[in-house]
């Protein structure tokens, strides 16, 4: 049984190495800035709506108040912050009812 778990084990290695030396490299991109992929470029649209938006993000940081209140004076924090408090008080019990004896006519 251990023998067939150890060359099941060798096999795995073996096929394991072998497909990564199978994998070409990775080589660095060496094309000059204009002939880059279009995934590195933005579009003129995305350019200008990017535009648009900068004023009203830097408005909302300047005033620095936030309508809506913290997380934990929310009903949704207020129940998380419950089930937190009622998973770890079950955890202590349990941890403090798993280290009795265990009775069984068998021991």
């Amino acid at each position: 049984m251990q023998r067939q778990a150890c060359r099941c084990g060798i096999v795995a290695l073996q096929i394991m190495l072998g497909s990564s030396c199978l994998a070409g490299p990775a080589w660095a991109d060496t094309s000059p800035p204009g002939q880059r992929s279009a995934l590195t470029t933005v579009s003129a649209k995305t350019l200008i709506r990017l535009r648009e938006q900068a004023p009203k993000a830097a408005k909302l940081q300047q005033s620095g108040s936030t309508s809506e209140p913290a997380f934990f004076k929310t009903k949704k924090g207020a129940v998380a912050v419950g089930l937190m408090a009622a998973g770890a008080a079950f955890t202590v019990w349990s941890i403090n009812h798993d280290r009795k004896p265990v009775k069984s006519t068998i021991r």
